[in-house]
């Protein structure tokens, strides 16, 4: 390999042991990691700003924005209630209500946000029951997950792809919403099996005193409506033909105008670390791309004895190293190689987007650092009082991940 080649290699492994280890933020460890390409020659300050696909970063700041309103309109801590009320007291009840609830709103939702909103609830309602909330924590992290999955903009990997792919909303959810609902009732049937809820044990001491009123704004209903018609523009995005990303920023402004506070609304409820670490990852991309280290794996990938199997394959390899590595950075890395292989007259199509885009959602539920909501799920229960370690989120998350596998390669069996 020559020079640049090296460099973009050695850039990608250090982005892998910086995130594994954890010193630093992940928005510094990318944008670092890009500077330093930069600045090496390996790529060119122009080269660099072509490379950030700025349709998936509107996307993601128009979706943070939308979800903020909903969340400061009091529509989650309301959900979270209800739920809580209708559980009655039942902790198995309370762990179905919760597990659809969350499915549900992570596919139209960033899976993300719904766990910053809906975690600290089912933990308070965990400890109303005296239980002890890390195993439910566990099952909704899976099916946040898992609900991710089903649409475009349910979770960060599938964002990547849909735009590099060119999948509409609608293209989305018809070659994934139905492996997600699948999997998401597969894994329901043996939930009570793999889950034991147990009494809390000394996890968190602190002295509850009544839950606070729900407030609820006026405006909810008008916010609700604009989210409404901004879900309806993702569906029918190539007839209108405005890009996702565009769509999800009109949508932040309107709903921000209309709730009121735009300049500290934008300001607060962006991500800007999230933003930040997707920016680098691209920059990284890019340099991988541009130095010709893509060609390389592309021509590994293009022999002829993979043939049929090779969705299968990339199914199978993204869920490996999601399991290990974070799925984003890994996707993002795999979208270059799938582009090279559409254009060199591969006979494959969607079925390869598809299968890494299932990949890094199964593989993604096996261990704490597989996927973003899992780790922002274990800050929240540290948060808490509770100890969530690499080692217990594994032991349930790698069964989840093993079961829903079998399904997942089962379908890509079946449908492609």
């Amino acid at each position: 390999m020559t020079g640049p080649q090296w460099m973009a290699v050695i850039a990608l492994a250090a982005l892998y042991a910086l995130l594994l280890g954890d010193w630093f933020h992940r928005a510094w460890v990318a944008l670092g990691l890009a500077a330093a390409l930069v600045l090496s020659g390996t790529l060119s300050p122009a080269a660099a700003f072509g490379s950030i696909d700025w349709n998936t970063i509107f996307l993601l700041a128009g979706m943070m924005i939308c979800v903020a309103c909903l969340g400061d309109a009091g529509l989650f801590s309301y959900l979270g209630r209800r739920a809580k009320h209708y559980a009655n007291g039942k902790p198995w009840r309370l762990l179905w209500i919760f597990y659809v609830l969350t499915a549900v709103i992570s596919a139209f939702l960033d899976n993300v946000t719904t766990i910053l909103l809906l975690a600290p609830i089912l933990i308070e309602a965990a400890e109303e029951m005296d239980l002890d909330p890390i195993p439910l924590l566990l099952v909704q992290v899976i099916a946040s997950n898992l609900g991710g999955v089903a649409t475009l903009v349910g979770d960060p990997p599938n964002i990547l792809i849909g735009t590099a792919a060119h999948l509409s909303f609608m293209q989305f959810a018809v070659n994934l919403g139905p492996i997600a609902v699948l999997m998401l009732v597969f894994l329901a049937l043996l939930l009570p099996g793999l889950v034991r809820l147990t009494p809390r044990a000394g996890g968190s001491q602190r002295l509850r005193g009544p839950s606070a009123a729900i407030q609820i704004s006026p405006k909810l209903k008008g916010l609700l409506a604009i989210i409404g018609l901004m879900l309806a523009a993702f569906v029918l995005q190539r007839q209108i033909g405005v890009a996702v990303g565009y769509i999800a920023l009109l949508g932040a402004l309107a709903s921000t105008l209309y709730a009121g506070g735009l300049r500290s609304r934008w300001y607060r409820h962006i991500d800007y670390g999230t933003l930040g670490f997707f920016v680098g990852v691209f920059v990284l991309v890019g340099a991988l791309e541009s130095s010709g280290f893509v060609h390389y794996v592309v021509q590994w990938l293009s022999r002829p004895g993979l043939g049929p199997w090779l969705p299968l394959l990339l199914f199978l390899g993204t869920a490996v190293f999601s399991a290990l590595l974070d799925n984003v950075p890994l996707v993002a890395a795999l979208i270059p190689v799938l582009e090279r292989l559409a254009g060199s007259g591969s006979h494959f199509g969607v079925e390869l987007w598809i299968a890494i885009g299932l990949g890094a959602a199964v593989g993604g539920n096996a261990t704490v650092i597989g996927a973003s909501a899992n780790v922002v799920a274990q800050g929240l229960s540290i948060e808490h009082g509770y100890a969530l370690s690499f080692t217990r989120f594994a032991r349930f998350g790698m069964k989840a991940a093993g079961l829903t596998a079998l399904v997942g390669a089962a379908y890509l069996t079946v449908r492609f």
